[in-house]
């Protein structure tokens, strides 16, 4: 199996050249099971292009599924400008956690709103449906995935996907506050059982405690929060993302350093995730899951 990240910049793409080295593409992560006839995403930021520019040279027809994490712009911005939506040969299947009484079509509707862009998913030739993606656990053929709520701004799903007998979480929108409150302590002890022995944890790291404390309530988290609840769940591999669009190459290659030099030796691996960056895992299949 291989992961690979397309996008790890959060907010909004930033293609400054202080920002190459790290990337400044926003959200998508693929994730690619040797001899599996369909790709797998996790959110669809301005990376997402990318990555349909490379399944667009193809020939044959493309299948998908893809899962976002939730509607905001930067987690959304790369699905208009996925080229293999326009091609009828093209099967997929997105899921979107709903967002309130909004489901998963409306939220795409309305991000393809002519308001806003000049062609409307019902435009699009390839076979796509989409599912609101209630809490719960979907089964398929090579995985099964879940879902906690993260604290964000707006719903927003931590996804947990386990292929056989490997964990991988996402999430990339998470604020681990750090108030003393009985709601704070609640979700860190729930969260902390999330991620409990993980094989890795890909999570927001968008800002070190200096920043966030004039960001607080603002969706993300620091990283030395990160780091601390990641080595006391027991997480073997950990990538910290979403990177802020101003904190440029330097600023975050400093933190990486100062990470590593302090925390690496908990962790199997530890470092903050660059665009273009792949990371083969191998795992032991356990039983086909029936598709559900």
């Amino acid at each position: 199996m291989n992961i690979k990240f397309w996008g790890v910049r959060g907010s909004t793409p930033c293609a400054n050249d202080e920002n190459m080295h790290y990337g400044g593409n926003t959200t998508c992560l693929q994730v690619e099971v040797e001899g599996q006839d369909e790709f797998l995403i996790l959110d669809c930021g301005t990376g997402f292009r990318n990555f349909g520019n490379r399944m667009n040279e193809a020939e044959q027809s493309i299948r998908g599924r893809v899962f976002i994490t939730h509607p905001h712009w930067d987690h959304l911005q790369g699905f208009p400008f996925f080229k293999p939506f326009y091609e009828g040969k093209n099967w997929f299947r997105i899921y979107l956690p709903p967002q309130g009484e909004i489901g998963c079509k409306e939220i795409l509707q309305g991000h393809m709103s002519s308001t806003f862009f000049p062609v409307s998913i019902d435009m699009l030739e390839a076979d796509i449906d989409c599912d609101t993606f209630q809490p719960g656990t979907k089964y398929f053929e090579e995985y099964s995935i879940e879902y906690m709520w993260a604290d964000h701004t707006v719903p927003t799903a931590i996804y947990k996907l386990k292929f056989g007998d490997t964990v991988i979480v996402f999430s990339p929108d998470n604020e681990l506050a750090t108030d003393d409150s009985e709601k704070t302590r609640a979700f860190r002890e729930a969260f902390s059982r999330f991620i409990k022995d993980v094989d890795i944890l890909i999570h927001d790291g968008q800002y070190d405690r200096e920043q966030y404390e004039s960001r607080v309530g603002w969706g993300h988290s620091a990283w030395e929060e990160v780091v601390e609840i990641a080595y006391e769940a027991g997480v073997k591999r950990l990538f910290l993302t979403h990177h802020d669009p101003d904190n440029d190459d330097e600023v975050l290659a400093n933190w990486e350093k100062n990470i590593k030099e302090q925390h690496s030796r908990k962790f199997e691996f530890l470092a903050l995730a660059k665009e273009g960056q792949e990371v083969a895992i191998s795992y032991q299949k356990t039983e086909k899951i029936p598709a559900k």
